[in-house]
């Protein structure tokens, strides 16, 4: 057997291997979550539902997709000063990389699907991965930006030290990006390694941003994120949850730094069991919670299925150029 062959059975072995343990990890976290729930009390929620206001949560959900596109139209157009990509061959590919986001693989599914059909955009693949690693971290940054504005108001202990762990992921980052020459130079023989050389890579394109772009970038991500924290805060009104929306800004923030972690199914089971947890801090129902939980987890699934046309479409004509400005 070729050593070349042996690599993809061993690549394709820790994949089902990973997708088994998110599996599992779902299925787990679920069985814990809706274990003990008082079903009587859940029935009588969903009847007392004022459904209108699932319809503005909806609405605010479309939106952060859009939002969420210009962020990432912002870093592509940063890079491609001459001919940036439209607005509309932008977010066509990003809605699509959306469907992909609620598979099995999560982000890491939509993200391969981005950087597949962004290669319409002529740029060189290790761009396009550059590009969307920025963005994802452009997304982080957001939240823990959002985290540190509104946790304050929450008077708990643990709203304390997840402040303080939100300051110093960021502190750390932005003193890594200002001492990044030092940095790749105390890592020596370690800095032409694939992930080490990545990390490196991806820093670099930050420090080389132009401000504007850097600003919009970023505005777009916490407009992107408020529109998250708005929906989940419609849904909680709708089931009449007492909550008010900073509070919601920063218990979303959280929850959705620790549902990017590649660990479930498209976030499933995390996302209930961070939710009732961090809602459970604000004396927020049980119940109550899972259900905010779920429907926010149902709704952004089902507003990613046009994203699943939209795939095929620009799969059937990958051949054709994508339109610039």
């Amino acid at each position: 057997m070729s050593t070349q062959s042996l690599d993809r059975r061993l690549h394709t072995r820790r994949s089902w291997v990973v997708l088994g343990f998110s599996l599992a990890l779902t299925t787990v976290t679920l069985y814990f979550i809706f274990r003990g729930i008082d079903r009587r009390f859940l029935a009588r929620l969903l009847a007392t539902q004022d459904r209108s206001l699932l319809a503005i949560a909806a609405f605010f959900i479309l939106l952060q997709i859009g939002l969420a596109g210009e962020r990432w139209r912002a870093i592509l157009s940063a890079t491609m000063r001459d001919r940036p990509p439209s607005m509309l061959s932008v977010q066509a590919v990003f809605y699509a990389s959306i469907f992909f986001n609620c598979l099995p693989l999560g982000t890491g599914g939509g993200d391969i699907a981005r950087v597949w059909l962004a290669r319409k955009f002529a740029l060189p693949l290790s761009h396009l991965v550059l590009s969307v690693l920025v963005d994802r971290i452009f997304t982080v940054v957001a939240f823990i930006t959002l985290a540190l504005a509104t946790l304050p108001i929450i008077k708990n202990p643990f709203a304390e030290t997840a402040w303080f762990v939100c300051a110093s992921i960021l502190a750390a980052g932005g003193i890594g990006i200002l001492l990044l020459g030092t940095i790749e130079r105390l890592l020596g023989r370690w800095r032409h390694q694939r992930l080490t050389h990545l990390i490196l890579r991806t820093a670099e394109e930050l420090q080389h941003l132009t401000r504007s772009a850097g600003l919009r970038g970023l505005t777009f991500a916490l407009a992107s994120g408020l529109c998250v924290a708005l929906a989940a805060y419609c849904i909680a009104l709708s089931l009449d949850i007492d909550i008010g929306p900073m509070p919601m800004v920063a218990v979303i923030s959280l929850m959705t730094l620790v549902v990017a972690l590649p660990i479930s199914v498209a976030g499933w089971g995390i996302r209930e069991v961070s939710l009732v947890a961090l809602l459970g801090l604000l004396r927020v129902d049980r119940e109550a919670a899972l259900i905010l939980s779920v429907e926010l987890g149902l709704l952004s699934t089902l507003l990613s299925l046009p994203g699943g046309a939209i795939w095929l479409t620009l799969r059937e004509n990958h051949n054709v150029a994508v339109p610039t400005k």
